[in-house]
């Protein structure tokens, strides 16, 4: 891993690298401002000198016209160089030098193609910057012509060595790097104190955080001077507070949930992704004979050799969708095992893996099988006396009545009535078992046409509606049709129309639909006016032999078990049944099944 820089070498070099940059440029800019300063003020100087010098070359050409006067020109240059310093050079426009403070004008070449001559001979002001062959130094020349009737007549060139210029700016600029460098060091010590100065209190903080990262949540960070790094470690000192606050809430809920855990009679058991356990408590190892402890991390296929379990555990890891089955293990006897998963998620709804609870529901499968047994047995050993019983009394009263015979009659009425209702009660109890002891895996699911299925279950209660001239409306598109066993389902809309006529006043309406539900889901209403039932009732009113009104329900002639075999006809069509309910306005009992 790259080492990490501290701080303060991050800091100080920045502050270094700025400061050297800024006194360079400033370095740069002063020097070249002072040497353009210098030039100006020899160039502004050079052209008064020339400037002056104009009318008396002037007034000696004039006086002199064929040339006899060059040598008083030349001894006035050489006057004028030694009063000066400046070099003063006149030129004819020959290019003849006529005069000289410095060179010898007879040793001189001809200036006719100097830049600045050449300029001057134009009328113009000639400067030039360059190196002199005769002195051998880089001068400044300025050249002014002199002009008489409109024609230059000569060329007046004052020069002045740069070098002197360029001396006084390399001890200019050796000032300002002994300024620069002083500078430097000086802003360097600043900038490194500054730097120390901001990252103290940083060092202290960073020590003071790693106590918070050792758990230490009660120390206090110290609070720096500066009101940044103050209102930081405030926040810190905040922010432990809490974490401290939390860490301690966590710990006691994480104590609770573990004595929860442990003395849970269900067995629980989370796995991660991997398949290893990452939670079980004492119920669950137990069901595998080992001690809880020894089994974290484990994975789940090396406790689990249960064929039905495993596939159950790869079930419940490859959906989202909670998982419940029943499966066997045997051990010393065997076992059946209610068990559900769901799945766990973090704090970003990312799935982690998965929990499985286990119920033992050996005794109450037990129960309900001996039940069950005990229904079926029952019903079987009765219907079969019970039909000759209702064969007898049948055959009685086919003899031809007689004043002696007609109490009898009535007599047999009643039996027959009750015979009647026994043989409904068996059926339905019989219907039931069936339904419960799993014999539904013989239903042949086929595509039905419900209107035809709806106006069948109403033919079958057309008796009892006609008694009491109720109106029954079907509303059934003649298209819709679904996957169901015809028999079950016709029998489950047949109980729920039984029920509303048994429960409906005299010359009521009720109301039948079938809908269906975006393609998927069919939706099956029974709607009455009916006496309505109370919401304490209704979520029991499909456990076998319950009665909101139980006199009332007996002189109607139910069992107490049409809602009940209703319940398990939906759950073998995979589908649900909900009822709404107002008490004295009627019911809605509602059947949703797949389409």
């Amino acid at each position: 891993m790259k080492k990490k820089k501290k701080l303060i070498w991050q800091i100080f070099p920045s502050f270094l690298i700025i400061i050297c940059i800024s006194l360079s440029v400033v370095t740069l800019y002063a020097t070249k401002y002072f040497k353009n300063f210098f030039l100006e003020n020899a160039e502004k100087e050079l052209t008064i000198r020339a400037k002056l010098l104009q009318k008396n070359v002037a007034d000696a050409l004039t006086r002199d016209r064929y040339g006899h006067n060059y040598a008083y020109i030349n001894e006035q240059c050489r006057d004028i160089g030694k009063k000066t310093g400046t070099r003063v050079t006149i030129i004819l426009p020959s290019g003849v030098v006529v005069g000289d403070s410095f060179g010898d004008i007879k040793t001189m070449e001809n200036h006719k193609n100097r830049p600045e001559i050449r300029k001057a001979l134009k009328k113009e002001k000639g400067l030039s910057i360059r190196h002199s062959a005769t002195l051998g130094l880089n001068m400044m020349y300025i050249a002014l012509p002199v002009i008489n009737d409109n024609k230059v007549t000569a060329v007046v060139r004052t020069s002045l060595s740069v070098s002197t210029i360029e001396d006084k700016i390399k001890k200019v600029r050796n000032n300002f790097l002994f300024a620069l460098l002083f500078t430097i060091i000086a802003a360097a010590g600043a900038s490194l104190y500054t730097a120390k100065r901001i990252t103290r209190p940083i060092q202290l903080m960073r020590k003071g955080a790693a106590e918070f990262a050792k758990g230490n949540l009660n120390s206090k960070l110290t609070i720096p001077d500066t009101e940044e790094l103050s209102e930081l470690a405030i926040t810190m000192n905040h922010m432990a507070a809490i974490l401290n606050e939390k860490i301690t809430a966590f710990k006691n809920r994480s104590m609770e949930l573990e004595a929860v855990h442990a003395s849970m009679e269900e067995g629980v058991i989370a796995i991660d992704e991997t398949k290893k356990i990452i939670t079980i408590n004492n119920a669950a190892a137990k069901i595998f004979n080992f001690p809880a402890l020894s089994l974290k991390s484990m994975n789940i296929f090396e406790i689990a050799r249960n064929i039905e379990l495993q596939h159950f555990i790869k079930m419940a890891l490859a959906t989202h969708k909670p998982v419940e089955a029943d499966i066997s293990i045997k051990k010393d006897k065997t076992y059946i095992l209610r068990i559900h998963s769901t799945a766990l998620y973090d704090i970003d709804h990312t799935r982690i893996g998965t929990l499985i609870i286990f119920h033992d529901v050996t005794r109450i499968k037990l129960l309900e099988r001996m039940q069950k047994d005990f229904a079926a047995n029952v019903s079987h050993e009765l219907k079969t006396p019970l039909t000759a019983i209702k064969g007898f009394v049948e055959t009685i009263r086919a003899i031809p009545n007689d004043h002696e015979l007609a109490e009898c009659d009535n007599f047999l009425k009643i039996i027959e009535k009750n015979v009647n209702r026994m043989i409904e009660l068996i059926n339905d109890l019989l219907i039931l078992s069936k339904l419960e002891r799993l014999q539904g895996t013989d239903i042949k699911f086929k595509n039905q046409n419900l209107s035809s299925l709806l106006h069948s279950a109403v033919n079958a209660c057309r008796r009892g509606i006609l008694e009491k001239n109720i109106s029954v409306s079907i509303n059934c598109d003649e298209k819709i049709s679904a996957e169901i066993d015809p028999v079950l389902m016709e029998q489950a809309v047949i109980n729920l129309v039984d029920n509303a006529v048994k429960y409906s006043n005299k010359n009521t309406f009720i109301f039948i639909q079938a809908v269906a539900c975006d393609d998927k889901f069919i939706r099956i209403e029974v709607k009455d006016q009916g006496r309505g039932i109370e919401k304490s009732h209704i979520p029991k009113i499909f456990n076998r032999f319950y009665r909101v009104d139980k006199s009332r329900s007996r002189n109607k002639g139910g069992t107490g078990l049409g809602l009940a075999i209703v319940k398990h006809i939906v759950q073998y069509h995979n589908g649900k049944i909900e009822v709404s309910s107002i008490k004295g306005k009627g019911s809605l009992f509602r059947i949703t099944i797949p389409a």
